[in-house]
């Protein structure tokens, strides 16, 4: 029921910020025209000032609708989202990005809804004439009712709004924003919260007064870069070779997503961003600091760029209390181990479906489809090097239909189901490394007979049988896997015979003589398990790996394997495990 709600909260969320984010360049043209030529900018000029007005007025709801409408039904959808549009902005005084982000839909949804009903109903040669008067007609009602009926209500609540934003800075409660502002955007709402809810009331309120605090809310970088330095002085493993890379594309680069899988691995790191954004907000309000448009990216170029003449060193000064604060608080929990849960083991392993043996199109999906997944895929583009695969970005909502890989965040898996149900999701904690991305690149870097492992080599929930029939069942998977031929199961048999192959914890390894390495064709594993164990030599075993290794290569698999299963969540998760593909992407890198 939580995934569901959040799913559709995500997905709302999503929709408002599919409005906005295209525009974004426009808001910063905006921005910038407001901050150099207003008569308190940073070089005034009268007339290039003239075009502040127009563009907040018309250009900015405009493209707001169009993109909104085109959004659910294409070009048409578009240009009757624009007509729909203009109608709530003829009939009001302030900018309508409300009611842009309330018609443009309309406007949509109706003309999506007439070609439906007249499809295959027009008579031939009508097409043309059918389909521009119906946007003519249609969008003429459309424009109407914002102007008569809709404007007016927009206008209301804008008035409701803003009073709303008013009553939080005259009474100084700003900083309990943070309250529900930081868990929300760690939950992937941080676009729909900033350009769905903030950009506009920030807009209405840079009007009046030349700037707003609330552009500064969900954009300061500070909260995030305090817990990613925190990882990267204290932090362990993966996360704490990742933190200080993570670190520098969330202060530069604005993608906030990067630091959000930190926060997953230990929730209690909250508090950290929180306490760190709540002490920015309460310096921004004293000083009464804001910037004159939104800055996206959320980084510290943008920030600067949007701030006013004047401000800058104070935008500057919140970003370093917001970092400071929340870094000295993360260094309370980031002490504690942050190795991945065998309960969000289980998690990764119970999204991953539908394995693609020869994949052609990848797609690496965020919320919004920008910032982390076009980050994402340019990395896995240049580490694979493989011009006959389409590797591409996208939002979540939409994931072409022909996708054979979505690669995401856990948080978006069942959205990812929703929309794209045959494709393979790979879940990954970060854009940058992470485990199933160097198992995702080694299905293409090495060539199928080189792989050590293969999703075919795994055997998942087989029934007890005798410790002889494990052994050939093991090697048999090696010999259809073309690592080696019949010949080798003898051999492996023959080993079993003078020392037995179980090395304690559940484990056996069975393997061949050295007379028996003649029959290897190239280095692989096969791995079968048991839930029930099966008998060796008295000792309960649940997981056969069977190995055959050229060249003494079979020590450096063992060493391989021995790192991997010396760690009792994963070695549980594997034991427990009814999915190969959860066992494939844990030992996928044994070399």
């Amino acid at each position: 029921m939580k995934l569901s709600v959040r799913k559709h909260i995500q997905s709302f969320g999503s929709s408002l910020s599919a409005m906005i984010m295209p525009n974004i360049g426009a808001f910063i043209a905006w921005g910038l025209v407001t901050a150099i030529f207003i008569p308190t900018g940073w070089y005034p000029n009268e007339n290039l000032a003239r075009l502040v007005t127009p563009m907040l007025y018309y250009l900015l709801p405009l493209l707001i609708g169009y993109t909104a409408g085109s959004n659910i039904a294409g070009i048409r959808g578009g240009v009757m989202g624009a007509i729909a549009t203009t109608g709530v902005i003829a009939g009001s005084d302030v900018p309508m990005f409300l009611g842009a982000m309330v018609m443009g839909p309309s406007g949509g949804y109706l003309i999506r809804w007439f070609d439906n009903i007249t499809k295959n109903r027009i008579r031939t040669g009508f097409e043309m004439l059918t389909n521009n008067f119906s946007v003519g007609i249609l969008g003429m009602v459309c424009a109407i009712a914002g102007f008569l009926l809709i404007g007016p209500i927009m206008l209301a609540l804008t008035d409701l709004l803003n009073a709303g934003v008013g009553f939080v800075l005259d009474k100084g409660v700003l900083p309990l924003v943070a309250l529900f502002l930081e868990p929300g955007k760690v939950l992937f709402l941080n676009n729909a919260i900033n350009h769905g809810i903030l950009t506009p009331l920030g807009i209405e309120q840079a009007r009046e007064t030349g700037s707003s605090i609330l552009f500064l809310l969900e954009t300061n970088p500070g909260p995030g870069l305090g817990v990613l330095l925190a990882y990267t002085f204290l932090g362990r493993g993966e996360a704490k070779k990742t933190a200080p890379a993570s670190s520098v594309i969330l202060f530069f680069g604005g993608i906030h997503e990067i630091y959000f899988p930190y926060i997953l691995m230990r929730p209690i790191l909250i508090v950290a961003p929180i306490l760190g954004s709540a002490s920015a907000m309460m310096y921004y309000q004293i000083t009464g600091s804001g910037l004159v448009s939104a800055a996206s990216p959320g980084s510290i170029i943008s920030l600067i760029a949007m701030s006013p003449r004047g401000s800058t060193i104070h935008i500057i000064i919140g970003v370093v209390i917001a970092t400071l604060i929340s870094f000295f608080t993360a260094c309370f929990f980031v002490r504690s181990n942050t190795k991945k849960t065998l309960a969000e083991a289980k998690q990764e392993k119970d999204s991953l479906k539908n394995y693609k043996e020869n994949p052609q199109k990848i797609v690496f999906a965020c919320e919004a489809g920008m910032g982390s997944s076009a980050m994402g895929a340019a990395a896995f583009r240049k580490r694979i090097d493989r011009k006959e695969l389409s590797i591409t970005n996208s939002s979540v909502d939409a994931i072409p239909l022909d996708t054979d890989i979505v690669v995401c965040q856990a948080a978006f898996v069942e959205r990812v189901h929703d929309r794209v149900p045959s494709a393979e999701v790979v879940i990954i904690r970060t854009f940058l490394s992470d485990p199933s991305l160097d198992a995702l690149a080694a299905r293409f870097t090495q060539s199928e007979q080189k792989q050590v492992l293969r999703p075919e080599m795994i055997v998942v929930g087989a029934k007890n049988e005798s410790k002889e029939d494990v052994i050939k069942r093991a090697g048999q998977l090696l010999v259809d896997g073309g690592y080696v031929t019949d010949e080798y199961i003898n051999g492996m048999l023959e080993r079993e015979k003078i020392a037995s192959t179980c090395i304690g914890m559940g484990i056996a390894i069975p393997h061949g003589t050295s007379e028996s390495r003649q029959y290897i064709r190239n280095s692989g594993i096969s791995v079968v398990q048991y839930p029930e164990g099966v008998d060796f030599d008295g000792e309960k075993v649940y997981l056969v790996v069977g190995i055959a290794g050229t060249d003494n290569t079979h020590l450096e698999i063992l060493a391989s394997l021995s790192t991997i299963l010396n760690d009792e969540e994963i070695l549980k998760g594997i034991k427990e495990t009814k999915d190969k593909i959860f066992i494939y992407n844990t030992l996928s890198n044994i070399k």
